[in-house]
């Protein structure tokens, strides 16, 4: 995992420290920036926030980051309701959808808050070519589906499909350009 830094110097070295300790590499194009109270926050990356006081807090944060890109552990960072970021295990995603400009992660249930909707950064077509792998699959110009949480697959009007999913509650329609690849992807 690659974070930047926007600090003072005073924290900067403690702050490659705690990083180097993890593996966590420091680099100015990453995506994700430590930003210290005070200084500028940057439009362009995800910047988490924190406060000298709340060191510790940080710590932990940055233990969890670690553990998330030492193990690979398939996981994705969403942003809740109320702008706060979790990490989601994929286990727990039932699909990507396209809204507008914005891609939200669909969860079974709150993953830590009352919500189980989560904005993600990336792009449909990202995700796409980085989760086939993990039995996620296109259904739709707007839908990515994690198989696994698929309960059903009912036949449906005009050559589609509809995915419902193992909670009885959500159901996604697969299009018709898409399941030709579903079937593949399943063995159907």
């Amino acid at each position: 995992m690659k974070l930047s830094l926007k600090c003072t110097p005073n924290m900067q070295g403690v702050l490659q420290e705690l990083l180097s300790t993890r593996n966590i590499e420091i680099e100015e194009q990453a995506s994700v920036c430590l930003v210290e109270a005070g200084c500028e926050i940057p439009g362009d990356k995800i910047a988490i926030l924190f406060e000298i006081r709340n060191l510790g807090q940080l710590v932990e944060l940055l233990d969890k980051l670690a553990r998330v890109g030492d193990d690979n552990s398939n996981t994705i960072i969403g942003k809740s309701g109320d702008d706060s970021y979790q990490i989601i295990p994929y286990s727990q995603v039932y699909y990507f959808e396209a809204r507008g400009n914005n891609v939200f992660c669909i969860t079974g249930g709150a993953v830590h808050h009352s919500t189980n909707e989560y904005r993600i950064k990336e792009k449909l077509y990202e995700l796409e070519a980085r989760l086939y792998q993990n039995r996620f699959i296109r259904v739709g110009k707007s839908y990515i589906v994690n198989i696994d949480n698929v309960n059903e697959i009912i036949p449906w009007f005009g050559r589609r499909l509809i995915l419902r999913f193992i909670d009885g509650k959500r159901e996604i329609e697969v299009s018709r350009n898409y399941v030709k690849n579903l079937k593949e992807f399943l063995g159907m």
